[in-house]
């Protein structure tokens, strides 16, 4: 089994030498001056259906053929009742927090951004901040020294996107199918009682699948994920006497009368600058006013 505590996976920034975040001018203006990401909660991600898809379907995929080989009788009901299981106790032992990124097809998107984004984003401008990926890379690196079992809950990877094929042959992130196999083994592992299912090791693996396993309707934005787990607020009471580094700061924002709680990535690192090669101005008949106010700013 490939060690999943390494992170990020290196093949994100073997592929993608800069990935692009999408933001209106608030949070252009948060990014800049605080030399921080906010990672949203993924219960609260603008397609959190697609969080809650993936324990109906593709969770489902995974673990069928596993349940196959050793229950013979009420298979589907006895599937259903796992991935019903399987979905509480993730949603009280750990919560995750995502902050995504585009990657650009070809040069004209690399320095102009891709319409769909500006659609969603530019309805008041609208603007993508190009970051270096290897930088990004090694301020993440940084960043999980500081916190408890961070190195082992932070993931930086490709989302995958469903060809409506069977099998797993659309994946191409190997991290994605490490995370796959270990779902599969540790389930195998609890069905043939070689475990019990209090000890079963795969909830963060099966979280990080739920964010980056997207429906192929997405597919044009190429999204790369930062995915970040924290113990629930209950488990942090029961550890509190144990752990020996600190747990991150939950912060919130309101968006939409909404309280969206929140993580604010690098926050203790004190950065002077973060990793950004430009700043594109989303279309907007205040265009070049708004350029120029990015050139001051940064």
């Amino acid at each position: 089994m490939t060690n999943l505590s390494v992170p990020p996976h290196k093949q994100v920034y073997e592929e993608h030498s800069e990935l692009m975040h999408y933001t209106t001018a608030d949070g252009l203006k948060g990014i800049v001056t605080s030399k921080t990401l906010w990672a949203t909660h993924a219960g609260f991600l603008n397609d959190s259906e697609e969080v809650i898809g993936f324990f109906g379907n593709r969770l489902r995929m995974i673990l069928k053929p596993e349940l196959e080989k050793h229950v013979s009788e009420s298979l589907e009901q006895c599937l259903a009742e796992f991935l019903a299981a399987f979905r509480e106790a993730q949603e009280q032992t750990q919560d995750h927090y995502v902050t995504s990124f585009c990657t650009a097809c070809d040069g004209w998107v690399s320095q102009n951004g891709l319409l769909s984004q500006w659609r969603g984003y530019g309805q008041d401008g609208g603007y993508a901040i190009v970051f270096d990926t290897k930088g990004l890379d090694s301020f993440l690196r940084n960043d999980a020294g500081h916190y408890h079992d961070s190195e082992e809950t932070l993931v930086f990877g490709d989302v995958q996107y469903e060809e409506g094929v069977e099998g797993l042959s659309f994946v191409c992130d190997k991290q994605v199918l490490d995370h796959v196999q270990r779902v599969r083994d540790c389930f195998a592992a609890c069905l043939k009682q070689e475990t019990s299912w209090e000890d079963y090791k795969a909830f963060n693996s099966i979280a990080v699948l739920s964010t980056l396993w997207k429906h192929r309707g997405f597919k044009e934005e190429r999204e790369v994920g930062i995915i970040v787990g924290e113990p629930s607020p209950k488990i942090q009471q029961e550890l509190a006497n144990e752990v020996t580094t600190p747990f991150r700061r939950i912060y919130a924002f309101s968006r939409n009368g909404i309280v969206v709680p929140c993580i604010h990535l690098f926050e203790d690192q004190k950065l002077e600058t973060l990793p950004i090669r430009r700043i594109i101005v989303g279309p907007h008949p205040d265009r070049e006013q708004r350029k120029k106010a990015v050139e001051i700013l940064t």
